[in-house]
């Protein structure tokens, strides 16, 4: 089940545990590209560094970063405000003021789905039923119209933010405040993911907190989140001690996609022959082609010691309707009866080919709609189908 579907049903759930009523979209509306961007998630609640003991209060250990997110955040600077947020969210809570506002700054930004998640985890832990029932409206709304041609907010480089909480956490480590030195380790991975080195220091820190389990399902979510990040291969190698403790997973594509994201990360570089190693764990593969006006969405379910394929098997219509000009409607191939209009932006465009070979309905209409003429077709992993009267 993909990650939207996930957010959906703790919002219907939430829904449900507060008496409302939400509506059963059509799964094919709620594709998303949270690929294509670069953020980390929100954690969820019941993480040790929400509840970890620390010797100094979380407002005081988070205080050093609250005058640049404010700023941040007046100045409209979403790209800095929120990894900000998302670092004061992680000491003071996600039923806190600053959770609150960095789902504010991620719908302000038009980044829908990461701000439905956000919503969705300050109403999970809203105390007043108003703000609770407020947060939940939202999370509902957004939810329900993600755009996967939408322009991602790449968020800025917070390295020197994270390099001062990860200075405090060491030196929380020395005077043997290991609760504080989580805290404070976190928000810096919420800073700044792929800074180098950090992990290791975290992970000693979870050891000498005595939650080896913890520190390990940390590592497993990271390595899922992050398959490809700069600390993605130490993380591999630490999972790897355990025997079968990863599986593989192997992408292709029946034509060349201009860019592969995987769990909102891109693919840069040809992916080992064999497959990549990964945590066990469900990855959301897009494979986008400006060029062909298509984003394709697969999903893969990985289980430890066993490869799994996440394969993009498209084809190309190209619309060769003249005399008179026409357009073209295909039948979507997840969902049997629904017409996907191919537009006339581009002669060319890529369409997804259905897994089980069945045949598509396909309409064809001239600009006049006096012209009209239905086809059966059955398309081909890397074809070119050329449609003409």
């Amino acid at each position: 089940m993909d990650r939207v579907r996930v957010l959906r049903a703790s919002i219907a759930l939430l829904v449900f545990a507060h008496g409302a009523a939400v509506a059963d979209d059509d799964p094919t509306t709620v594709a998303s590209v949270e690929a294509v961007n670069a953020a980390a998630p929100s954690a969820p609640s019941g993480e040790l560094y929400q509840t970890v003991a620390t010797k100094k209060s979380r407002k005081e250990i988070s205080q050093f970063l609250v005058k640049p997110a404010e700023k941040a955040a007046k100045a409209r600077d979403w790209a800095r405000a929120i990894p900000l947020y998302q670092a004061l969210a992680v000491a003071r809570g996600p039923g806190s003021p600053e959770q609150k506002q960095l789902a504010t700054l991620w719908t302000l930004a038009g980044q829908n789905e990461e701000a439905a998640e956000a919503w969705a985890i300050y109403a999970n832990s809203a105390i007043e039923t108003k703000s609770k029932d407020e947060a939940l409206a939202e999370a509902t709304r957004l939810s329900s119209t993600p755009d996967p041609f939408a322009e991602k907010l790449a968020l800025a480089d917070m390295s020197k933010d994270a390099k001062t909480a990860f200075t405090q956490g060491r030196a929380a480590i020395k005077a043997k405040k290991y609760g504080d030195a989580l805290v404070l380790f976190h928000m810096g991975y919420a800073l700044a993911p792929d800074l180098p080195g950090f992990l290791r220091e975290l992970g000693s820190t979870y050891d000498k907190l005595g939650a080896t389990d913890r520190k390990r399902e940390f590592y497993r979510r990271y390595l899922v989140q992050r398959p490809f990040g700069a600390n993605a291969d130490v993380v591999r190698a630490e999972l790897a001690r355990d025997k079968d403790s990863l599986g593989t997973l192997l992408v292709s594509s029946s034509l060349p996609c201009e860019e592969i994201w995987v769990n909102r990360q891109r693919i840069v570089g040809k992916l080992p022959d064999k497959g990549l190693l990964v945590a066990p764990g469900s990855y959301k593969g897009l494979c986008f082609s400006p060029k062909y006006a298509m984003a394709l969405f697969e999903y893969a379910t990985v289980e430890a010691g066993k490869p799994a394929a996440m394969s993009f098997r498209w084809a190309i219509v190209v619309n060769k309707l003249e005399r008179p000009f026409g357009r073209i409607a295909l039948e979507a191939p997840k969902s049997p009866g629904v017409m996907i209009d191919l537009g006339i932006t581009s002669p060319e465009v890529g369409v997804e080919v259905p897994k089980d070979g069945r045949t598509l309905k396909m309409v064809l209409k001239d600009d006049s709609g006096i012209r009209t003429e239905e086809r059966t077709v059955q398309l081909v992993a890397g074809q070119r189908l050329t449609v003409q009267w």
